[in-house]
Order: structure tokens, then C-alpha cells, then sequence
């Protein structure tokens, strides 16, 4: 009996399909424990395709592999489209019921997204209120799909066995993380700002409490920092990329092992290869934080007074160091590596081989899985979110 207790508690899947990795995710919750029943990581590799069949072969294989060796249970599965398959506008319009709302980006949406948009493939955040003149309009985020893509999607699941409970939007599913801790009065004008920094692009998420009010994704991600080193000390690709990895680890450990709060000690320990990896990071480094400054510039002046007192860095590039405290050098602004599965019990996850302490690169895949939980706990999303891009 207390087997098929925990199996009826036990969420959905959680599958993020990133740039370089396949992450799958289960969990369920005993009383107020939640805890990690299943998990797997495939990594597609450098060499992998970027696109068409010999991409779907490879997303496929990974998927398998990661089915067969978890104790995953069931075929639901609650997926993500990244913000490369979105397409993301914002617009504003009055004053109006929420009825007429619907209606009115239902309109905007036909308008300005240069394909077919329907119900089942648009989501609009509501930001809030907004001056625009002499006039208070509403800002809303839309996000939509092509209808090839959906099916796409569909299709790929369907191939492995997995049944779609629902299709989210990646910055939404990121976000939902950090939204669950936001429960107290004190935090409905809190300002959270999560920079997601992946391989091939950084995801910029700007929240006031549990709603988000702005979504950007900027083309600067761990491949164009790779590059970087790689011209600056003449090396291959893949030899700049190992690298990195193995400076941001031992970086890193040194950062655990000291203490957070000991940056000189960990200055003081850098090599000569670590200020020159620093160095040849710095222009595109450089390049992001400005684009994160203009984010943070328009909320500012949007929504009156909207300042941060820290930025979020989760995805895999959040371990390096040197891009932490450069980026936080040109912001002004304090920066930390979110911990996506803080409360969460995690003893049964297996990726020691890649754990390195936050599990920051897991934020996406965590949301996806949490979202039952999410959804039975609050109703947040069904009051600030319209129209799911659901299957």
C-alpha cells in the first residue's frame, strides 16, 4: 500500500532538451519532503547535429538512455520550449476587463507574430500597469509557437513513450523555482532577476514577487566565452573548452572550500592561467552585462523604482568564477549562483560525476518537474498567466 502511496504522489517528468545535455527529472512529496525519486543526464557532445533528423536520432537515443537507466515511473512528462523555439513581443494595451484582455491579445497576437497563433500556442504574462504618457496601459508579455514546432515536439515524444501533460515555456518553467519561495507578504515587491546562462545564449528573467514582468534572451552564451579563450591563447575549440571546465572546477572547489565571504584568499590563489582565461573572457563578458544593464533599465523606468539587490546566475556557465565576479565588477550589482533545488532532498540523484554543489544547471528541469506541486499548492500561474502552450 505505501508503494502505490508514493506513486500516486510522484509528479510527472521533468525533460529539459538543452544546447549540449538532456536533463530528465521526477519527484514526489511525503508529507512536506520533496524528494528526488528519479533523475538522469545525457550529454549530446560538441560533435552532436544542430539541427534536422540526425539531431532528433541524437535527442531520441539520449532520451532512451536516460529512461532505461532510471527508475522513472509512468510516461507523463512536462516538457519546455527554449526561448531559440519561442518567439517573444510585448505590447500594451488599456484598460480593460479580463475578458476583453483575453480578446485584446488574442488580436495583438494575429498581428504581430508572423505565423497562424492560436489558443493552444500563445501564453501572455499580464507584467502590470504601466504609464505610457498621460495614460496607465497593461504590459503584456506574449509568448508563441509555429504549429510545426508543437508537432515537432509531439512527435518526438510520442516516439519515445512519453505522454505530454504539458508543453511549457522556458522561462516560465525557470522561474517557477525560484516563485515557490516567494510566499510572504514581504515578498509580493521583491525583485528577483535570474540570468540563465547556457551554452549557446543567456535567458534573462525579471520578476516583482511571484509575477515575472520581463523575458529577454541575448545570444552571448558559454560558447562565445570558450571562443574567446581560444583566441587568446591559439588553442583548438575543444582544447579551450576542457579548459575552462577544468579552471572552473578547481576554481570553484577552491571558492567551497574557503568560503564565500574569503575573495581575497581566493584572488590570491589564482594562477597565471586563471587572470589570462579572465582576460580573454572580458569583451564578451563585457558585451552581456551591458545587455543586462539595458533589461534592468527598461524595468527600471517601466515599472518605477524596479531595482535589484542581487542577480540570480543559474545554467552551466553560473560555476565559472571569473564570469561571476566580472559580471558583477560591470553591473554594480552583487551576483550569486542559484541553488534551484534548495529544501529539495536529493540523495537519490545520481550525478555525482557532475555535481559541483549548487546544481544550478538543473533550474530548468526542477521547475518543469515541480510544476504539479506548483499548480496544486497556488494558483498563481492561472491568476498572472493566460493560455497555456499545452498539448
Amino acid at each position: 500500500m505505501l508503494k502505490g502511496l508514493l506513486k500516486s504522489r510522484r509528479w510527472p517528468i521533468g525533460l529539459d532538451i538543452g544546447t549540449d545535455s538532456i536533463k530528465m527529472l521526477q519527484m514526489y512529496r511525503s508529507g512536506q519532503v520533496v524528494s528526488v525519486t528519479a533523475c538522469g543526464q545525457h550529454w549530446l557532445g560538441s560533435d552532436a547535429p544542430k539541427s534536422g533528423p540526425e539531431q532528433r536520432a541524437a535527442i531520441v537515443a539520449g532520451i532512451r538512455e536516460i529512461l532505461n537507466k532510471g527508475p522513472f515511473a509512468g510516461q507523463r512528462v512536462v516538457s519546455a520550449l527554449s526561448s531559440t523555439q519561442l518567439s517573444i513581443k510585448n505590447v500594451r494595451i488599456g484598460q480593460m476587463p479580463d475578458k476583453q484582455v483575453a480578446e485584446a491579445v488574442a488580436w495583438e497576437a494575429s498581428e504581430r507574430f508572423n505565423f497562424e497563433v492560436n489558443a493552444d500556442r500563445l501564453r501572455w504574462i499580464n507584467a502590470g500597469q504601466v504609464r505610457q504618457g498621460n495614460e496607465i496601459r497593461q504590459e503584456i508579455i506574449m509568448m508563441a509557437v509555429p504549429a510545426e514546432v508543437i508537432d515537432e515536439h509531439l512527435a518526438l515524444l510520442d516516439e519515445v513513450g512519453l505522454v505530454p501533460e504539458n508543453i511549457e515555456a522556458e522561462p516560465v518553467a525557470l522561474f517557477r523555482v525560484f516563485q515557490h519561495f516567494l510566499r510572504r507578504r514581504d515578498d509580493e515587491q521583491a525583485v528577483s532577476v535570474i540570468v540563465d546562462i547556457g551554452k549557446s545564449a543567456t535567458r534573462i528573467t525579471v520578476a516583482r514577487g511571484p509575477k515575472i514582468v520581463f523575458i529577454k534572451r541575448v545570444d552571448v552564451g558559454g560558447s562565445n566565452l570558450t571562443e574567446g579563450v581560444a583566441k587568446q591563447l591559439s588553442l583548438g575549440y575543444a582544447e579551450a573548452h576542457e579548459l575552462r571546465i577544468r579552471i572552473m572546477k578547481e576554481s570553484s572547489d577552491a571558492a567551497n572550500r574557503r568560503g564565500p565571504r574569503d575573495a581575497e584568499a581566493v584572488a590570491s590563489g589564482r594562477t597565471n592561467v586563471d587572470w589570462t582565461i579572465r582576460d580573454a573572457m572580458r569583451g564578451q563578458v563585457e558585451e552581456l552585462a551591458k545587455e543586462i544593464a539595458l533589461c534592468l533599465r527598461y524595468c527600471s523606468v517601466t515599472f518605477r523604482g524596479l531595482r535589484p539587490d542581487c542577480v540570480m546566475l543559474t545554467g552551466g556557465e553560473a560555476y565559472d568564477t571569473a564570469l561571476v565576479d566580472l559580471l558583477a565588477e560591470n553591473l554594480g550589482v552583487e551576483c550569486v549562483v542559484g541553488r534551484p533545488m534548495r529544501g529539495i532532498d536529493v540523495s537519490r540523484m545520481d550525478v555525482a560525476a557532475n555535481r559541483r554543489g549548487t546544481l544550478a544547471e538543473w533550474a530548468v528541469c526542477t521547475g518543469l518537474a515541480l510544476r504539479e506541486m506548483c499548480s496544486q499548492d497556488t494558483n498563481s500561474e492561472n491568476a498572472n498567466v493566460e493560455h497555456r502552450l499545452s498539448a
